[in-house]
């Protein structure tokens, strides 16, 4: 047992002292349903708040207040218990009452990042049964409310991983940032060189405001004349420098090995299309909109590597992470982590800010709600002791070794049973929860039994049907066909790719000043 072991056991135990604590101070007449009913009525809020579940065999509602139910979180549970379910509950509420609600309205900005796909689908089919239902003027206010980030062989959602025009960032910050995003993401190995090769084109994408393009990176690599020209629009020296010597800073080994990784990026169409588009034509296609609800579906299905999902999902959270600290913070924000052990397993600067922003971005009016059938197993014991010390509350449904995090806030009733019996019935019981049974941990209080709210599909159309009519009314406005892309793709190479001529460097983007880690770890409350 480590030294961070030793501190959480002995952590563990000092919440168990202080349950039995709490327990003695109120007599030993309370038993666990008079607790309950107790802690349900400290957690609920004076008006409006959001339904948690129900409590007891008289199914009495238990809801959150709004700044609760937002704060960050974790919801676990294994497949079938019930889980995605119970956050599709709370994301169709946050929904409900920014868009449609007069009585008890909550601004809310809510992101979903699903790398699985299924909680993606259930709530577009959920927000077009809403479009169905509504008049035309909110039918507008929805589908002009929703960002949808998809892709598929007909239509994508273009992304420009490496522009830089809202100077959020350094230009080298950001092809550092999408650097170590690739890398880790894919499946190949990267020697020093590599990596260094990598970020320095990386630079030089960001410096002109270029799409990540195959035959770009060939003659760029190939022709010195070509390459001249082309860095002469690179502000950074050092970038032009490593470029300018090529024959000696970047031998013809690592020079293919570059060449390769970007040919086997962009062999898949869909990842072709959906980041190969100019930044100029996305600026003139379309035109940056603020939208409260932005719904990411990063699941790979059979058609793409579980890399490409995973990358363009990183590349996404980097966004969010840099924009957040600038947001208004009396709009609520909710930023949902579907699957979330996916995107954590490493241990590098995308997790680390993720990790403590959970906390920290509550300044922001910003919550983070990481989901996963198991922690406890799939990431590192560091990173799910961080993400146990800065969520706010915690949704444990039917599972194993997370159990034993909710033990030792249950209330207890004085019982004959001896404490080693107790943890293994209450062990026992969590591993064999039914469906949508669910324990409920709220920092500050004893966690409570409860039946999470029923979700339904929608009745009024079959999936199919929904699945349609939401990409075409909603998704539509977030998408470009596949033959648009391919066509300006095109264009783009043969002016820039085999043209005489090269276009001029962007103008430098409106930047606050230069911003790197140190800047982003500061906003996100980190930094020194």
């Amino acid at each position: 047992m480590n030294l961070l072991d030793l501190l959480f056991a002995g952590s563990r135990q000092a919440s168990y002292q202080r349950a039995m604590a709490n327990t003695r101070s109120r007599g030993i007449t309370e038993t666990d349903a008079d607790a309950h009913r107790r802690i349900a009525r400290e957690l609920e809020p004076e008006r409006g708040g959001f339904p948690f579940g129900t409590i007891g065999r008289d199914a009495s509602p238990v809801r959150l207040p709004d700044e609760t139910a937002l704060a960050s979180s974790l919801v676990i549970g294994a497949s079938g218990s019930g889980k995605t379910r119970f956050i599709l509950n709370l994301m169709q509420r946050a929904i409900e009452r920014s868009l449609l609600s007069s009585a008890d309205p909550l601004p809310v900005e809510l992101e979903l990042v699903d790398p699985k796909q299924e909680t993606f689908d259930l709530l577009s089919q959920y927000i077009v049964a809403l479009w169905l239902a509504a008049d035309g003027a909110t039918r507008e206010r929805i589908a002009s409310a929703v960002r949808v980030i998809d892709w598929s062989r007909d239509a994508v959602t273009p992304v420009a991983p490496f522009d830089n025009s809202a100077g959020e960032v350094s230009n080298t910050y950001l092809a550092y940032l999408r650097t170590d995003v690739a890398i880790q993401a894919g499946a190949h190995s990267y020697s020093g060189a590599l990596r260094q090769a990598f970020f320095m084109f990386a630079c030089v994408l960001v410096e002109r405001r270029f799409p990540p393009n195959y035959r770009f990176a060939m003659r760029f690599l190939d022709d010195e004349t070509y390459r001249r020209r082309i860095l002469e629009g690179v502000a950074d020296a050092d970038v032009r420098a490593f470029f300018e010597e090529a024959k000696h800073s970047l031998p013809k080994q690592t020079r293919d090995a570059l060449l390769r990784r970007i040919q086997s990026d962009m062999s898949f169409p869909e990842v072709r299309l959906s980041v190969g588009i100019p930044p100029p034509d996305l600026d003139r296609l379309l035109p940056r909109r603020a939208t409260p609800i932005v719904l990411g579906n990063y699941g790979s299905s059979m058609t793409l590597p579980l890399a490409k999902g995973k990358e363009r999902a990183s590349y996404r959270l980097i966004d969010v992470l840099l924009s957040a600290p600038r947001r208004d913070p009396r709009r609520r924000g909710l930023l949902v982590i579907d699957e979330s052990p996916m995107l954590l397993s490493e241990e590098n600067e995308l997790t680390a800010a993720l990790m403590e922003g959970a906390r920290t971005l509550r300044s922001a009016g910003m919550g983070v709600l990481f989901a996963a059938q198991d922690f406890a197993n799939a990431l590192p014991s560091q990173i799910v002791r961080t993400l146990m010390l800065n969520t706010r509350w915690w949704a444990v449904f039917q599972s194993r070794e997370e159990a034993e995090w909710i033990y030792p806030h249950i209330a207890r009733s004085p019982s004959d049973t001896s404490d080693a019996d107790r943890h293994r019935e209450f062990v026992r019981t969590v591993q064999n929860l039914r469906r949508q049974h669910f324990y409920l941990y709220v920092k500050g209080h004893s966690a409570l039994p409860l039946r999470a709210p029923d979700v339904g599909d929608p009745a009024v159309r079959s999936a199919a049907e929904l699945r349609a009519v939401f990409r075409r009314e909603i998704a539509s406005r977030s998408t470009i066909a596949a033959r648009t892309a391919v066509d300006l793709i095109a264009k783009w190479e043969a002016e820039v790719v085999d043209g005489v001529s090269v276009p001029p460097a962007p103008l430098p983007s409106k930047a606050r000043s230069p911003r790197g880690i140190d800047q982003l770890m500061k906003d996100l409350g980190l930094g020194k």
